[in-house]
């Protein structure tokens, strides 16, 4: 019809209605107004510089053909608004390309969107095959005068990621990035296959989203680069192979402050909650559970990590350590895990580490071969550091088991400073407490430790 797209001249106050967005578009001058009162099929939303866009709420915009649905062009700075629907259905072979919805690769774009729901095919992933993607969002190229805000209340993408941010630059940090979202999902419950890293994060902002699904494959969150705060409720995840959170894979930049409520990997046989392999994360909130993996696994070039939570739990596993600079500081209620992965918590070889107010509880019971071991230093020509300030250890096995294990000898004792220890078993004859008054510096061993 011939009222699908109006035009209101900033000046008059006057509207003009076109049949096409295009037709729209081209007759729009700076400070216009372009308003979409019906549903759009196959017609590309291209922005025009401080040109404004207005979709009606419910309104669909769909692109079946081989172009994003959304894309700026050249430098624009535009804000699109009014609650409309925004799809992707080009779906060619999956070996070939898939577009997004929206497209800002402008490094001098400033783009605000405000919408109901964001809905992309996306390809199926292959690492064998180089196409495109498909993602449901995409900005490229965070330079220090990009700005990108979305508010809206679901991002999906059927088969790869639902948000990507990409090529940032931190030697330019002063870029905005503002996403405000009630639910990002990345693939499709029961389609085997589907799904890929719903969100994937760089830049300098904040992020606030209600919750992060990833039912089938991919990680909820990884953040490569820049500072980034973010308010995220619940993440879960699947996938075997990818943590539910991980900071890393980028340019060592990354500066992530996390506050969330639960963070779970379900999957049944292996899978992750949380990897940090570099920059600098504070991670604050209720719950990190992995199913069948481990709960937490720091290693690599780490900055500084700090974890406040209440609960760090692996059903089979437990906490993997790492690093060597600045102490990793833990502080946990509960830190429970099995024998899955040496012990609840196992230190290999470079480790700096402050445990606080801390119940740390091997649940296994096995008294053969792999032990009930709580905490397990593997020492070698590196000094270790451990610091221990309230901390309760409880090995499921007093037989057998272990609250605090050395097994190499000759090797470069760790130093191991306590403030507090109370176990239900001794522990290991190779390890020497620091900080006291008497031998092996005074802990509590009971078996009223429970």
């Amino acid at each position: 019809m011939a009222t699908e797209v109006a035009l209101i001249n900033k000046s008059s106050g006057d509207r003009v209605f076109y049949s096409t967005y295009a037709a729209a578009r081209a007759a729009a001058s700076m400070g216009d107004k372009i308003q979409i009162w019906a549903n759009l099929t196959n017609q590309q939303i291209l922005l025009k510089d401080r040109v404004d866009v207005w979709i009606a709420p419910g309104r669909i915009i769909d692109m079946g053909l081989a172009m994003p649905t959304i894309q700026d062009d050249g430098s624009v700075i535009c804000n699109i608004y009014g609650y409309g629907i925004i799809k992707n259905s080009y779906n060619p072979s999956s070996t070939g390309d898939h577009y997004e919805c929206i497209r800002i690769t402008n490094s001098d774009s400033k783009v605000s969107i405000q919408c109901d729901y964001i809905e992309g095919i996306g390809r199926v992933y292959n690492s064998e095959i180089y196409a495109n993607e498909g993602y449901s969002i995409f900005i490229e190229g965070l330079y220090s005068t990009q700005s990108f805000r979305l508010q809206c209340n679901k991002v999906l993408n059927k088969n790869n990621s639902a948000i990507v941010f990409r090529d940032y630059d931190a030697g330019t940090p002063e870029n905005e990035v503002n996403i405000n979202v009630k639910t990002v999902q990345s693939g499709i419950s029961g389609v085997s296959g589907s799904g890929r890293t719903a969100v994937e994060l760089a830049g300098k902002g904040f992020v606030n989203i209600n919750e992060i699904i990833c039912p089938v494959k991919g990680s909820c969150l990884i953040h490569t680069g820049g500072n980034i705060i973010a308010n995220i409720i619940k993440l879960t995840t699947y996938d075997s192979s990818e943590p539910a959170v991980w900071v890393g894979d980028g340019d060592e930049s990354q500066d992530l402050k996390l506050y969330f409520n639960e963070i779970k990997n379900l999957n049944t046989t292996s899978g992750d909650a949380v990897k940090v392999t570099q920059g600098i994360v504070n991670i604050i909130g209720r719950k990190i559970y992995s199913s069948k993996g481990l709960s937490l696994d720091l290693k690599e070039n780490i900055v500084s990590a700090y974890f406040q939570c209440n609960e760090i739990i692996s059903g089979t596993k437990g906490i993997n350590i790492y690093n060597y600079s600045k102490a990793i500081i833990i502080q946990a209620n509960f830190i429970e895990g099995s024998n899955g992965h040496y012990g609840v918590i196992y230190c290999f070889v470079r480790t700096n580490l402050v445990l606080r107010n801390a119940k740390i509880k091997n649940t296994s019971t096995s008294a053969s071969t792999p032990y009930s071991i709580c905490i397990y230093i593997y020492a070698g020509s590196f000094e270790q550091f451990f610091k221990f300030e309230n901390v309760t250890i409880v090995t499921g096995n007093t037989s057998t088991g272990e609250t605090l294990y050395l097994p190499v000898t000759g090797a470069e004792d760790p130093i191991v400073q306590n403030l507090g220890l109370f176990v239900n078993k001794y522990l290991g004859s190779a390890v020497n407490l620091q900080i006291g008054t008497a031998a092996n510096y005074k802990y509590i061993q009971s078996s009223d430790v429970s």
